[in-house]
């Protein structure tokens, strides 16, 4: 990772949780009410070294990445996040400035710049790469399928606007974002009455960013679209309750500063965003990678691992798939009905007159 991110992690660590720490009622026990019991203790930091605590010493522990969330897991998560989320409207409230202004490191991107020669940029093109892998892969648009070719033509494009949606908002309140909520950066524990808890890791790409940014992007990424469909809606709801309780704590009113009907609206408008990451981050995330002879393969000709590996592996497909689906009927539809009315537009547009018509 580069040195903006370890930068963005020891900030996070260090001056974030100390200044909002100033702002926060932690009168309940652990702070449960806070963003300070979603992260791991920081015992010890400098530029390159970090030293938290060990969370396996209270019972946490990594999903399997293989396995979609379950319901309980997200509903942990969606209030984990309020609590995150609430810290930065807290001390932007309190402190009367925004947290751009002071510290300007967070409004830095960290993976996804269009730079040539960038990393995290290669990789990026050869998940567009694969995207039209697996768009011939998916039954429903693959080779042979009346729109096949021109969906592949709209993929790039589509995928490409990545870069545009993940910015800071001029419309919507901005937070501090964790941006990388796939299931390895987070750490569950359930205690002795079932009661389940979470500690989010991993604050390398954070950046400042509408809430429905890490809501929308978790969903699509933790979740299976069954799930999100059937209590997605709630589970947006349950998050803006619990920050609203957390604000309320705080003598702050959530109506005042993220309105129920202005958050889900960011949620709707933040669909092409989780969509389109998804398929960029869910290819290599539930690729079932289990011997080092894979991660070779994967390495050297990824195109071939993920063809074989949607023919054999039914998890990584159904995930896949689900993603794949979502960006034709979410992104690449519209746009190719866009298209096609501008074409029709265009023939029904009478011909320019020819030099005798407007000599005459």
């Amino acid at each position: 990772m580069s040195t903006l991110a370890y930068q963005k992690e020891v900030l996070f660590y260090g001056d974030f949780l100390r200044e909002v720490k100033k702002h926060l009622s932690c009168a309940a026990p652990e702070a449960a009410s806070t963003c300070l019991a979603t992260v791991p203790r920081c015992y010890y930091r400098r530029l390159d070294l970090l030293v938290l605590e060990d969370l396996s010493l209270a019972g946490f522990s990594m999903p399997d990445p293989l396995v979609p969330l379950s319901l309980p897991q997200a509903e942990c998560v969606l209030k984990a996040l309020a609590r995150l989320h609430a810290a930065s409207l807290v001390f932007e409230e309190r402190e009367g400035r925004r947290l751009a202004d002071a510290y300007p490191l967070l409004l830095e991107e960290t993976l996804f710049r269009k730079e040539p020669g960038f990393p995290p940029y290669v990789a990026q093109v050869s998940c567009v790469r694969i995207a039209h892998v697996l768009l011939d892969l998916v039954p429903r648009f693959g080779r042979g399928t009346p729109l096949n070719e021109q969906l592949h033509s709209h993929l790039e494009p589509a995928m490409k606007e990545i870069y545009k949606f993940l910015r800071p908002s001029d419309k919507y309140r901005n937070v501090l974002c964790h941006r990388d909520l796939w299931v390895n950066n987070m750490l569950f524990a359930e205690d002795a009455k079932g009661e389940l808890s979470v500690r989010l890791v991993d604050f390398q790409t954070v950046h400042l960013e509408p809430p429905a940014h890490d809501l929308m992007i978790f969903m699509h990424w933790g979740m299976l679209r069954d799930l999100r469909r059937a209590y997605g809606q709630g589970l947006l709801e349950l998050y803006h309750h619990t920050l609203a309780d957390v604000l309320r704590q705080h003598d702050l009113d959530i109506d005042s500063v993220l309105p129920l009907q202005v958050f889900l609206q960011s949620c709707v408008e933040t669909q092409p965003l989780a969509v389109i990451l998804a398929v960029y981050t869910l290819q290599a995330t539930t690729l079932p990678i289990k011997k080092a002879a894979d991660l070779e393969c994967f390495l050297l000709n990824k195109a071939a691992l993920v063809r074989a590996m949607y023919r054999q592996d039914d998890r990584f497909r159904r995930r896949v798939t689900e993603a794949m689906e979502e960006l034709v009927e979410t992104c690449l539809m519209p746009r190719l009905a866009y298209h096609q009315q501008q074409q029709q537009q265009q023939q029904q547009q009478p011909p320019p007159p020819s030099k005798n018509e407007r000599e005459q």
